[in-house]
């Protein structure tokens, strides 16, 4: 039997191994179990879903926006020397980081792509005390003054620390790339059973297992500095989300658009790709942007009946068409509330182009709010509680839950909607001689310009998961649909007719096909 001290020494040793093992393995161990495709080729890098939640959510490894994080992570040796992505990039101040099992990298415009030193910025967030008693990684000495030598000096002392433990010194410099993953040796503390080693970017741990071994783990074993950046608290929440695959992004739904390529004026449906074309109306004579309602099971539209144009609305397949206003006015650009019981509509009726709403089927219409001014193209809040539209070349929100029916100028331009999660609206603004498509904050605030093409864009809808915008433009000297990232990118021309094919609507949220799952490759080696 042991002594009573080498008990307590296999004891403390077992709940400091647990509690490293905990935050080395646990979580790994999951990666480990899936089998079937784990990760894929992106537009700009590549996607990992080892280290997300299931239901194929990970996190996407790029070089997107000028910031080569996939060219670096492959070139760094990628998972075998990093481990899996566990974060989205995010930004702090002057840099933009990406947090791995293994590492963070962090970037910036004067040094590029470059290593964090992870325990050095955790022990300047003041997370030394939870290292220590979360992790036992030693304290670092206290900080001392400026230090005049010379790098090559410092590193040469800081190796020297490597050589009390010649198995910790043979791991550290296995890795052909040293420097980049460990950074220098800090300080070193022997515990009996274990030598513990702690580095600017990792931390080392040496057991010495005798013949009554505390664990059964190697016998030195290298932190994951990311997981201990993300479990320190380190990195926002927002970025720990993991996000579907990207290939997918925009590929959902049914765009539904108007086309005179039958001879008149009609509505087509097809997938995001543009296959699948089919017409839904034969009659003729429709205007302004169609709408679906929510879950895609019917679609608003306008066309012209009895001397003017009136609110329908039908079946998705086109069956089942209902008019909905029937008066001598213009009636026009329908949209549905968030909930399907209503739509909201713009209408000439008293002379001026006001905003109505009325229930879906076409009962209760009355007008909405203070409403000086050339009014159309209403959009409703996700949420329900706010219309967005047009007054003149203002975009303007009012708010439903308001009495007086107040409005607010949030920005300028036409044709505004919100995304779908409430956070973010798009609109085309005239710009030179031609309408471009903007999105902003849903206050209008932090716009971003998304096309710069001396031809019209206008007409912008969101997609169902908010990834794309759908827009038309006579870029070609025709009307076509076009989609494009909201972050700019990835600009995709989606019809090729010699008919005219504009007013896109996006909805009908529908399974994704083989066919739009683009991009997918080889595995990386």
């Amino acid at each position: 039997m042991p002594s009573s001290a080498r008990r307590q020494r296999i004891v403390r040793g077992t709940v400091l191994a647990l509690a490293l093992l905990g935050g080395m393995f646990l979580a790994p161990a999951r990666f480990a179990q899936a089998e079937s495709p784990p990760d894929w080729a992106t537009a700009h890098g590549w996607f990992y879903s080892q280290a997300g939640p299931g239901d194929g959510l990970g996190f996407e490894v790029t070089d997107a926006e000028d910031i080569p994080f996939w060219t670096f992570f492959q070139s760094a040796g990628g998972v075998a020397r990093l481990g899996y992505p566990i974060s989205n990039r995010w930004s702090a101040g002057p840099l933009t980081l990406q947090a791995f099992q293994k590492a963070v990298l962090q970037w910036t415009v004067a040094d590029g792509v470059t290593f964090l030193n992870v325990y050095d910025a955790l022990s300047q967030a003041g997370r030394d005390p939870w290292l220590q008693t979360a992790r036992g990684v030693p304290l670092p000495p206290n900080p001392e003054e400026a230090d005049a030598r010379s790098f090559e000096e410092v590193l040469a002392e800081r190796l020297e620390i490597l050589k009390r433990f010649p198995d910790i010194e043979r791991r550290w410099f296995g890795n052909d790339r040293w420097l980049d993953a460990y950074g220098l040796p800090v300080v070193v503390e022997d515990r009996d059973d274990v030598a513990v080693l702690r580095a600017q970017r990792a931390v080392f741990w040496l057991w010495r297992p005798d013949s009554e071994p505390a664990v059964s783990a190697p016998n030195v074993v290298i932190s994951h500095s990311g997981l201990d950046y993300r479990d320190g608290g380190m990195i926002p929440v927002e970025a720990t989300a993991a996000i579907p695959d990207p290939n997918l992004a925009g590929t959902t739904g049914l765009l539904a658009f108007l086309s005179n390529r039958s001879g008149a004026w009609n509505l087509w449906t097809m997938t995001p790709t543009g296959s699948d074309l089919t017409q839904l109306t034969q009659t003729g004579g429709l205007t302004s942007r169609p709408n679906w309602s929510p879950g895609g099971q019917r679609i608003a539209f306008s066309a012209f009946a009895g001397g003017s144009y009136q609110v329908f609305v039908a079946d998705s397949d086109g069956g089942n068409p209902q008019q909905l206003t029937n008066t001598a006015s213009t009636d026009w650009e329908a949209w549905w509330s968030p909930d399907g019981e209503r739509l909201a509509f713009a209408s000439t009726r008293t002379g001026e182009s006001e905003i109505y709403t009325m229930l879906a089927d076409g009962s209760e219409q009355r007008r909405i709010g203070d409403q000086a001014g050339f009014l159309c193209y209403p959009a409703w809040s996700p949420d329900g509680s706010q219309l967005i539209f047009t007054s003149g070349s203002d975009i303007v929100t009012l708010d439903l839950d308001d009495p007086v029916g107040s409005r607010t100028v949030i920005s300028s331009g036409r044709d505004p909607s919100f995304s779908p999660d409430g956070t973010l609206i798009t609109f085309a603004r005239w710009i030179g001689d031609a309408f471009d498509v903007f999105v902003a904050d849903a206050d209008g605030s932090n716009e971003v310009r998304l096309t710069t093409h001396p031809a019209p864009d206008w007409n912008p809808v969101f997609s169902p998961d908010g990834a794309k915008i759908a827009f038309a433009s006579y870029r070609d000297a025709n009307w076509e649909i076009y989609t494009v990232r909201v972050d700019g990118t990835d600009l995709q021309r989606i019809t090729d007719n010699p008919a005219s094919d504009y007013l896109p609507a996006w909805g009908s949220p529908l399974r994704a096909t083989d066919e739009t799952r683009a991009g997918s490759g080889s595995r990386p080696k």
